[in-house]
């Protein structure tokens, strides 16, 4: 078997979630955000940790990500952030979804086969409060309310919106858009009698004290042991919750002159040992990080030598002594005293860390401790 493993610390997770808990204050609703698989952590799993440790909601991108909650157990109420199409309104129906509602055809619809099946299904209003991605624009949400106001087997349980640039402190876009938001909460309770929860907080909100005077907070990437952006200082509050390892599978000591990979992008200037690890683009270790990245191997950093291939990658292990197969590397998390993080990588390649979590917790075999 490659000894390519992604470590998930379950005990950092929770110790995350209780301190965005603390931050957030003791009257606010927790939505945690486990779409696109908890963002490479594991879906279900997490799921399972944060609702033991008293999750309120959670929230998934597709009703397909909201089924599999439910198939495996879970019992809060789970947001559905993209929405549905028709096909999947008898799917939210059965599983008992929340999906987010901004398509008057599709309240419509939601509402027949409600009625039909004897339920009312809750939903939450999406707003456009500025991105131009997703809902319905605040200039439209007069007209969308009287719309859908008739409609029977449907309830208003929540209204939200997404900030554009909440990971950037005291941008003034921030408050523009959560002033958009109350005014549109103002509207819904005018003419639809509204009284539900209300939520706009993402992470960068949070931290950035925005929208906790509202009903519910939704974080998504602090739950993972990351800031959405650097200079929040939150490294000591938050635990990384990921760690991708690997072994050293040959080293071997070539003279100088010794091209390195496809490409010969690095040829060697001294007499140099060349460790072989089985990771590479396939297993999310990004292309970009030829000739820039580092691993970490019996605690000190390795630089990458060549192309990173798609299956294997070579580092530099001169400096560091008795380097043998078998050997631990560290690609993301710690070893001894040293530390590669998410936010490390993604700046090395030009992404966010974000990314860097998806890509290398969907192409890896995962491993779940509780620390």
């Amino acid at each position: 078997m490659i000894p390519n493993e992604v470590v998930i610390d379950l005990g950092a997770l929770r110790h995350n979630f209780f301190e965005v808990k603390r931050r957030a204050g003791p009257d606010r609703r927790i939505l945690a955000v486990v779409k696109s698989d908890a963002y490479g952590h594991g879906m279900i799993p997490v799921a399972g940790t944060l609702e033991a440790a008293g999750v309120d909601h959670f929230g998934v991108f597709e009703a397909e990500e909201g089924a599999a909650l439910r198939n495996a157990g879970c019992r809060v109420p789970i947001l559905v952030m993209m929405g549905m199409t028709s096909e999947e309104v008898p799917l939210v129906i059965e599983k008992n979804l929340t999906p987010a509602l901004f398509q008057v055809e599709l309240a419509a619809e939601l509402s027949r086969l409600s009625m039909a099946h004897g339920t009312v299904t809750p939903v939450h209003l999406k707003l456009d409060s500025g991105m131009a991605r997703l809902g319905i624009p605040l200039e439209a949400l007069d007209g969308f309310l009287k719309q859908i106001a008739p409609l029977q087997g449907i309830r208003l349980e929540g209204i939200f919106t997404h900030l554009a640039v909440a990971d950037q402190p005291n941008h003034p876009f921030t408050d523009r858009q959560i002033r958009g938001l109350q005014d549109a909460v103002a509207m819904c309770r005018r003419l639809a009698g509204f009284s539900g929860v209300v939520h706009v907080s993402n992470s960068g909100a949070l931290l950035g004290t925005k929208g906790l005077d509202l009903d519910m907070i939704r974080p998504g990437i602090l739950l993972y042991g990351s800031a959405p952006s650097e200079g929040w200082g939150t490294e000591a509050a938050f635990r990384p919750v990921m760690t991708f390892k690997s072994r050293v599978i040959q080293v071997k000591t070539v003279p100088p002159g010794t091209p390195v990979s496809y490409g010969c992008t690095y040829v060697t200037e001294r007499r140099c040992s060349i460790a072989t690890v089985p990771v590479g683009y396939d297993d999310g270790f990004n292309r970009l990080l030829s000739n820039r990245g580092e691993v970490l191997i019996r605690g000190q950093r390795a630089p990458v030598l060549g192309r990173v291939c798609m299956n294997l990658t070579m580092v530099d292990v001169t400096e560091i002594g008795g380097v043998g197969a078998g050997d631990e590397v560290v690609l993301l998390g710690a070893q001894g005293k040293e530390r590669i993080t998410a936010e490390e990588i993604a700046e090395r390649i030009g992404t966010i860390s974000y990314e860097v979590y998806c890509t290398i917790g969907k192409s890896n075999r995962r491993v779940y401790i509780d620390g």
